[in-house]
């Protein structure tokens, strides 16, 4: 009879056990960390300065752009070319005990690109120059303008500068900001020659009240501004004050100021030196302002020609500028008055309409 003989095999399973510490409530987290502040073209440096008490930290993960996920690099020190601008960059530690943290913080990369504009004009002038320079991440710290033409550098945002000299001058401007990034333009400023207004006065600066005087300037010009806002080549004037005018020509100018004075009447006949016949009812007719007090007065006008053009023995401000019945020609026309004290009074009157 055979024996059945039964092998019993015990089997022993090792089963590993991983033991990981809780973290403790009294363990003390903080995260954080520091960014350089650079430039554009330079890295900024990210350092890890989070700390734990009662327990060390394993991993130190980091997001550079911004995406939420912390997977673009780990280490306690990390360098990174950023784009122009502010960035959200994130820190993440892991602790052994398995404690995770995180924190966001704002990266700044400085930008600065130069930039103004300037307006053209002729030497003697002031010219004024405008910044217009941009700054991405940072603040503007300072600026300094050279002019190209020796002077002093000036460090103001929009400076006024005039130039003693015409020609061609390379401007030069520097923009800093606070992080010590750089930028710099140089634009051409070419001046001309200033231009010349001949100026020149159709009677008396000096005028008694209710009398007028033409301001007018020769030449061409693109265009002419008075500061009565006048854009023609000559204007009335019979106010007092301070006067200027403006001869515009390939993007320069030249300026003229003159002043007008205006006295009250006085005894002797105040005779105007100029009207205007054009029919709108305002200096149609040349008069003596103070014909009533010193009146009656003998008139006597004559044209460049010597032609006697108006003639009256006892005038009573009534001509109005023509002859024979026909309208005379803007021109200057020169007069002879005698009136009650016998003096001969002659001068010019100009007609203009």
């Amino acid at each position: 009879m055979k024996s059945l003989i039964s092998f019993v095999i015990l089997c022993f399973f090792y089963v590993p056990i991983w033991v990981v510490a809780l973290p403790n409530p009294s363990d003390t987290v903080i995260v954080d960390f520091s960014a350089t502040k650079v430039c554009f073209g330079n890295a900024s440096t990210l350092i890890n300065r989070s700390t734990i008490t009662g327990d060390s930290i394993r991993f130190k993960l980091w997001d550079l752009n911004g995406d939420g996920k912390f997977d673009d690099i780990t280490g306690d020190t990390v360098t990174y070319f950023f784009s122009p601008g502010t960035h959200e960059v994130g820190l993440k530690i892991i602790s052994w005990k398995g404690e995770a943290r995180a924190i966001y913080k704002l990266v700044s990369v400085g930008a600065v690109i130069a930039g103004f504009e300037f307006e053209s004009g002729c030497v003697n002038q002031q010219l004024h120059f405008t910044d217009r320079s941009n700054v991405t991440g940072d603040v503007i710290a300072g600026y300094t303008w050279d002019f190209g033409d020796g002077s002093v550098p000036t460090n103001l945002k929009n400076p006024v500068h005039k130039f003693t000299t015409s020609g061609s001058f390379g401007v030069k401007l520097v923009v800093s900001s606070q992080a010590g990034c750089v930028d710099s333009i140089t634009q051409t400023l070419t001046l001309g020659p200033e231009i010349s207004v001949p100026l020149q006065f159709s009677g008396d600066t000096v005028l008694i009240e209710g009398d007028s005087v033409i301001a007018y300037i020769q030449g061409s010009y693109d265009s002419i501004q008075w500061s009565t806002g006048a854009k023609t080549s000559s204007v009335i004037i019979k106010t007092m004050g301070s006067y200027w005018v403006k001869a515009y020509s390939g993007g320069c100018y030249g300026m003229r100021s003159f002043n007008i004075v205006v006295n009250k009447y006085g005894s002797a006949p105040v005779i105007m030196t100029l009207f205007t016949p054009n029919g709108d009812g305002m200096n149609d007719r040349w008069e003596i302002l103070n014909l009533m007090s010193v009146g009656p007065c003998e008139v006597n006008v004559y044209s460049r020609s010597g032609d006697l053009v108006f003639s009256n023995a006892i005038y009573g401000n009534e001509w109005d500028g023509t002859y024979k019945g026909k309208a005379l020609a803007n021109d200057t026309y020169y007069y002879f008055v005698r009136c009650s004290d016998n003096n001969l009074l002659q001068g010019t009157v100009n007609i203009l309409k």
